[in-house]
């Protein structure tokens, strides 16, 4: 994609006009002293005249020319024989007259309404075209353009107060190795705010929408999501060491998900309560009590109830007891389930240098097919504890730090003929290694996968693929969807139960390393797991052995940074061996230029097991950012990053992403560059984008100093 944009912005502001001359000596003189006249003070206060119903702090224009011309390919080349190659070309070119306003200021009284306007206004004209094997495709739409960012404070030191908000904006979003996505985002709202030191209170309702979309006729990266949300909260704080704050959320989602036709609509009542205690000579102990009660309809929706109190108990400086209870009830996909929970928990502080800690649990849960008792279920039994030990010293080499910890789980099912159920399990990507799910014998059909707010459904096929290992389950990331490399997702899901059985597990956890004062840190961190199942009627059961190990040194300069890492994983799945390397260095850092590198090399060996091949992939992350101030106006920077990945299974990805910007802003007049180029090189496609864009902005001043207008400033 090629893009180019031009904003010219033209005017003369009283700044430029003629400067008045230069006061005299005389002039410049303070007052000789004079005896003061009687009444003066009076005089002084009395008001210089009538208060002015508006009052402008800022007034300003700006006159402007945007245009824009993209272009984006895209080819499939297919593996298989038999398949066609597909390629396809994206353009856009696009014409904008535009005229901007900026205000602020208060009505009235700076005490009764204040406010801050910024809008723009302007003509669109368009060309789009695309090619593509058969009959190419081409529109010559026009329309106009409004953005607006408008804020209103009501009473702002009242006792009650209230805020109006309304803005509609236009921006880019970036994607690593691949091209940027057009998003329009609209906002509207108003609160009413009860301030008060016992009981402040405050009520607001927001509505938002927001558009992705990529090139023009390039559908698949379509998106659109809106939101409707009424909230209250309130919180009774009689004392410093008292609280009792409520939440009640009514929300409303509509999503439209990446150009196709699937939508997920979802209303949502949340209530929240949260009490805190402190009490004791010195409050030193701790009462925590959270209840939850959420109630959802219509796609993916999931009713919650829950009540958790929690005590702490501070004995000592040095040690410390916590008792919890927690009932959960969750419904989720026509599957019920109840759970109650006791924890009991203490710490014990050894010196100055050890800290000791011992928690033990036990739950037991009830799983209901359809919900109200009409089918069968499952019971679950589960009890277990963990014991560590946490080491940090000073010695004369440096510091000496580590932890060790045991944990056991006994796990015990009955009844169970139908399915499981698990909600909100995190699993975080990392390339290459495919990321397994907790449980076996998994119904693929009702994996769902979210980002960690419940704010975005990704879509299988379009973002993750689910692979099938045997009896496990792992998802795999595609390259080119909206999950990221790193990224902690939510997966829920349910799985097939067996009638009964009972599973024991052991898991010991170490970390141990010494940081030198000469910059070495080595370190050692190991995982040891052990499962065993009691039925012999299950000799198709594999168990989770874990036996991880890493190995590694990390030595750090002022300006560079270098480390080494050997990881064996002897997982009873996916087995497998690696080496990585990384490396930081600063190459240049100087008052007016600082230049960064940054590098890492991993390579796996994966061992293979009964359900997947042997393979071996080597992946290649390179990084490059570089600042640089060529004058008291001028500022250039630039960032690079490359990945290079070559998997014996799945082939070969190149990725390349490079960005660069150069700005000049003089008085009121600023120009800037920004260049775009992006590649993403998959086994089965090829995807390039370049992207350039070249804005000139000039204020036109009218009451006080411009700025810019407000969406260049308001972080969403």
């Amino acid at each position: 994609m090629v893009g180019v944009g031009l904003a010219v912005c033209l005017g003369t502001t009283a700044a430029e006009a003629e400067p008045p001359a230069p006061a005299s000596a005389a002039e410049q003189a303070p007052p000789a002293t004079q005896p003061a006249e009687p009444y003066a003070a009076e005089r002084e206060a009395e008001p210089a005249g009538p208060r002015r119903w508006l009052d402008l702090e800022q007034l300003s224009f700006d006159l402007g020319f945007d245009g824009r011309f993209e272009n984006r390919q895209v080819i499939s080349d297919p593996r298989r024989r038999g398949d066609f190659r597909f390629r396809q070309t994206n353009e856009e070119w696009r014409f904008r007259e535009t005229v901007g306003l900026r205000t602020r200021g208060d009505l009235f009284d700076p005490r009764v309404l204040n406010f801050d306007v910024a809008a723009r206004w302007g003509l669109e004209q368009q060309r789009l075209l695309e090619k593509r094997p058969g009959r190419d495709l081409e529109q010559q739409p026009t329309g106009d353009l409004l953005e607006y960012d408008l804020r209103l404070d009501i009473l702002p030191a009242g006792k009650v107060s209230g805020f109006a908000f309304a803005s509609q904006v236009e921006d880019r979003v970036p994607r690593r190795f691949l091209s940027s996505l057009d998003r329009t985002r609209e906002r509207y709202g108003a609160g009413v705010v009860y301030n008060d030191r016992t009981l402040p209170m405050r009520l607001t309702w927001e509505h938002s929408f927001e558009q992705l979309s990529g090139a023009a006729f390039a559908t698949l990266d379509d998106e659109d999501r809106r939101q409707d949300a009424l909230r209250y909260e309130a919180t009774w704080q009689p004392s410093e060491y008292h609280s009792l704050r409520l939440d009640y959320e009514h929300n409303r989602l509509r999503e439209k998900y990446s150009g196709t036709g699937t939508r997920f609509d979802t209303t949502r009542n949340d209530f929240t309560l949260d009490h805190t205690l402190r009490f004791g000579a010195q409050h030193e102990h701790r009462m925590d009590t959270f209840a939850r009660y959420q109630d959802e309809s219509g796609d993916l929706a999931r009713d919650i109830a829950e009540v958790t109190p929690r005590l702490r108990l501070q004995h000592s400086d040095a040690f410390s007891t916590t008792y919890s209870a927690q009932y959960l009830r969750e419904s989720f996909q026509q599957l019920t389930t109840e759970q109650w929970r006791g924890d009991f928990g203490l710490r014990q502080q050894f010196g100055d240098s050890l800290t000791g800690s011992l928690d033990l649990y036990g739950l037991r849960q009830n799983l209901d097919e359809h919900g109200g008792g009409r089918g069968g279920g499952a019971d679950t039994t589960e009890w277990g504890g963990n014991a560590g030990l946490s080491l940090s010293r000073e010695n004369p080499l440096g510091r000496l730090s580590g932890n060790l910890t045991y944990s056991h789980t006994a796990l015990r099912t009955a009844n169970g003929r139908r399915s499981g159920i698990v909600i909100a399990e995190a699993v975080t990507f990392r390339d290459p290694q495919p990321t397994y799910l907790a449980n076996r014998d998994i119904e693929p059909f009702s994996i769902l996968v979210t980002d960690a707010g419940r704010a975005r459904t990704y879509l299988p096929g379009r973002d993750y693929l689910v692979v099938q290992v045997g009896r496990n389950t792992s998802l795999a990331r595609v390259r080119s969807g909206r999950i990221a490399d790193g990224q902690t997702v939510l997966v829920s899901y349910t799985y097939r139960a067996f009638e009964g059985f009972e599973l024991s597990r052991d898991r010991i956890d170490l970390r141990i390393q010494q940081d030198f004062k000469f910059g070495l840190t080595p370190y050692y961190a190991g995982s040891i797991q052990d499962e065993d199942i009691d039925r012999p009627k299950f000799r198709t059961f594999r168990a989770r052995n874990v036996n991880r190990h890493r190995l590694g040194a990390t030595y750090r300069r002022p300006r560079w940074s270098t480390g080494l890492e050997y990881e064996y994983n002897d997982d009873a799945i996916d087995p497998f061996e690696a080496l990585h390397f990384n490396a930081d260095f600063t190459l240049l850092d100087r008052a007016r230029q600082q230049l960064a590198a940054n590098g890492r090399l991993s390579r796996f060996l994966f061992d293979g097991s009964e359900d997947l091949r042997r393979r071996d992939t080597t992946l290649v992350d390179l990084g490059l950012t570089y600042r640089c101030l060529l004058g008291r106006d001028l500022h250039a920077s630039a960032a690079a990053a490359y990945r290079f990945e070559d998997d014996s299974r799945f082939g070969r990805v190149h990725g390349i992403d490079v960005t660069g910007a150069l700005e000049y802003r003089i008085g009121l007049f600023t120009a800037s560059l920004e260049v775009e180029y992006d590649v993403l090189d998959l086994p089965d496609s090829n995807d390039e984008t370049i992207a350039v864009w070249l804005k000139l902005r000039r204020e036109i001043p009218v009451i006080g100093q411009g700025r810019g207008p407000t969406w260049a400033r308001r972080d969403w």
